[in-house]
């Protein structure tokens, strides 16, 4: 019998979102367990805090093995487990690929997370976010879109999925929510576009998560 996997995370979470497509794209089996990281409470959100020195999710629990970062688990998915490969078996394709999710998961989405805008708002008052996150927000894909236009096929890089696109839906969809218009950004749109029509993102959307709000 395989080793069932545990996700700890959130519906509305980007970083627990990149994880759900990779595990849904590789067709890989996994429990979800759905953690509050506003308020952190509750026996998910206790054990999130007291397994991740750096109380963040997603966590990713593989029998006695606890895996922390949404790009760390999406390689040791990747590395351990069969389904469609995320990385490029070129080196050069796997080099932009790489650099386009690190653009997108430590260039653009830690800037407008919670406990950023929480501490913005404490500083500098309530709503002084909003400002921030967009402005952010809205430079971070203007990059994005150049990258990824350089190096796009039908995909990110080239004509196959890769761990690039596992971590695009989610910044689109937030850029979207800060009010930047992605209709200055074609090509990320008619990726994203794309890729919402594959069942395995489709079925990773926050909005289909059994910890979603009900609409």
């Amino acid at each position: 019998m395989a080793t069932p996997l545990i996700l700890y995370g959130k519906w509305s979470s980007s970083t627990s979102w990149r994880v759900r497509c990779a595990l849904n794209f590789k067709g890989i089996a996994y429990e979800s367990k759905p953690v509050d990281n506003f308020t952190w409470t509750g026996e998910n959100a206790e054990f999130v805090l007291a397994a991740n020195p750096a109380s963040r999710i997603p966590v990713l629990v593989h029998g006695n093995r606890l895996i922390t970062e949404s790009l760390a688990i999406i390689e040791y998915l990747d590395e351990n487990f069969d389904g469609p490969k995320l990385l490029p078996t070129d080196s050069f394709a796997r080099a932009k690929a790489r650099a386009i999710a690190l653009h997108i998961a430590c260039g653009i989405q830690p800037i407008q997370n919670v406990r950023v805008t929480r501490k913005i708002e404490e500083m500098a008052g309530a709503g002084k976010h909003e400002a921030w996150a967009s402005y952010w927000m809205s430079l971070g894909v203007w990059e994005l879109e150049g990258m990824v236009h350089k190096s796009a096929g039908k995909y990110c890089v080239g004509d196959d999925i890769s761990i690039a696109d596992i971590c695009l839906p989610s910044i689109v969809y937030r850029a979207r929510a800060w009010g930047v218009n992605m209709d200055e950004f074609p090509t990320l749109t008619r990726i994203d576009a794309t890729l919402q029509q594959i069942p395995a993102f489709a079925a990773a959307h926050p909005d289909r998560q059994i910890d979603a709000p009900e609409q």
